[in-house]
């Protein structure tokens, strides 16, 4: 009896050994799973344009995070949405049930941010949004949300300030495509035009329609100056604009955001959108002279680009650094992460300004940029955002900004 136990004890320990030291092929048994990072966008579907730029932008900063930090066990898994809630939701709870996950970049639309923060709260991961800028996703006390762009109250100021003492507006006809960020952009607007005294009207349409014909009749017969399509998709904002173009109304037609896509709104119009004007969350960090390695790095590697992926990039820099932070001070966890998330204190990051986040989990600091379609380029209108940084920026920054977005428009009008 002695001698069994002690061949039992024997192989236990051998068994021991091996998994701890694993087979003769010096392979472990059971290696130690990497840290990993999520991100939802829409690859696919009608915004893949700007999902798939924020995707290899996120990429870029992984690459970018492992060469200045030396961890190389940090992986990213891509989550498809497609801009949808209800997918959005199917990719939380995949990325919920992985316990190497300790935090996400997106959702991307807001619409996606309010379906899945139910999800995210509850199981402590945290999630900071390259995009989504609808008021109440940081007004619901959701502890585990954040974003590295400004809240629509700032963007519906900026607009509506800009139609009526730029563009000269009148009338606005404002056409919202039913999701969370367009009919809660245009409230915005509809609050600051009725403050200046500007008349509006306003329409909806669904994503996924395609025929304007009737609506922009309808438009014409208005009157309207200025015709705003704060739209998701920026196909349907070009159907609009070859509508106006063939009916001949002469009104100014503006966007915000989603249409920031030189192939989707410039290239794809063949001219209908010449002239049009579009506000948007972030500086282009073609123009921001401190991310000309990041600019040249991304271009080398995956082509031409918007302005979708610099908030991307940042976004992802915030959750990364969070996870160093964390590593560090004695292992990266939903928990540990999430905490250093709200610790962040970045003096300067790819879009030009310093990252932190109030209480709220809304970044501090930050404008809205205005631009204008000229020669098949996005071209920012100086001065157009100056209101908005006066609040929110020191003055120092805001006339450099300023400078930086004239020299820009000089040079490109200059080709």
């Amino acid at each position: 009896m002695r001698r069994m136990h002690q061949s039992i004890v024997a192989v236990a320990l051998v068994a021991i050994v091996a998994l701890a030291f694993g087979t003769g092929s010096g392979a472990p048994v059971h290696a130690a799973e990497p840290v990993k990072i999520a991100i939802l966008g829409p690859f696919t579907g009608g915004a893949a344009s700007v999902g798939q730029e924020q995707l290899n932008f996120a990429k870029l900063a992984l690459a970018d995070f492992k060469k200045s930090s030396g961890m190389a066990d940090v992986e990213l898994v891509e989550v498809d949405t497609q801009l949808d809630a209800a997918k959005a939701v199917t990719g939380a709870q995949s990325v919920i049930s992985n316990d190497a996950v300790v935090g996400v970049v997106g959702p991307a639309g807001s619409q996606e941010v309010e379906a899945v923060s139910p999800l995210f709260a509850p199981a402590n991961l945290v999630f900071i949004s390259p995009s989504a800028t609808r008021i109440s996703l940081t007004e619901k006390g959701v502890k585990t949300f954040f974003r590295v762009v400004p809240r629509d109250d700032l963007q519906g100021a900026t607009d509506a300030n800009f139609m009526v003492k730029t563009l000269g507006a009148k009338l606005v006809y404002m056409i919202d495509d039913q999701t969370s960020y367009s009919s809660g952009l245009v409230d915005e607007v509809a609050k600051t035009l009725t403050t200046l005294g500007v008349k509006f009207m306003r329409e909806s349409i669904k994503q996924g329609d395609t025929d304007f014909s009737s609506l922009v009749t309808k438009i014409k017969g208005a009157g309207a100056d200025v015709v705003f399509t704060p739209f998701q998709i920026a196909s349907q904002s070009v159907g609009i604009a070859r509508q106006m173009k063939e009916q001949g109304l002469t009104a100014k037609l503006m966007g915000a955001d989603g249409l920031f896509s030189p192939d989707d709104f410039i290239k794809a119009a063949a001219g209908a959108t010449e002239g049009a004007y579009l506000s948007f969350f972030a500086l282009d960090i073609h123009v921001v002279a401190s991310s000309k390695e990041i600019v040249a790095a991304y271009e080398k590697q995956y082509g031409s680009f918007g302005s979708f992926g610099g908030p991307s990039y940042a976004a992802t820099m915030v959750l990364l650094e969070a996870v160093g932070r964390a590593s560090k001070a004695g292992g990266a966890t939903r928990a540990t992460v999430l905490a250093e998330v709200a610790k962040t204190d970045q003096k300067t990051s790819v879009l030009g300004f310093p990252i932190k986040f109030n209480d709220k989990g809304d970044v501090i600091g930050t404008s809205f940029y205005m631009y204008q379609v000229k020669g098949g380029n996005f071209v920012p209108v100086p001065g157009a955002s100056e209101p908005a940084m006066a609040g929110t920026m020191s003055a120092t920054m805001a006339a450099t900004m300023s400078a930086t977005m004239s020299a820009t428009m000089a040079a490109t009008a200059a080709k």
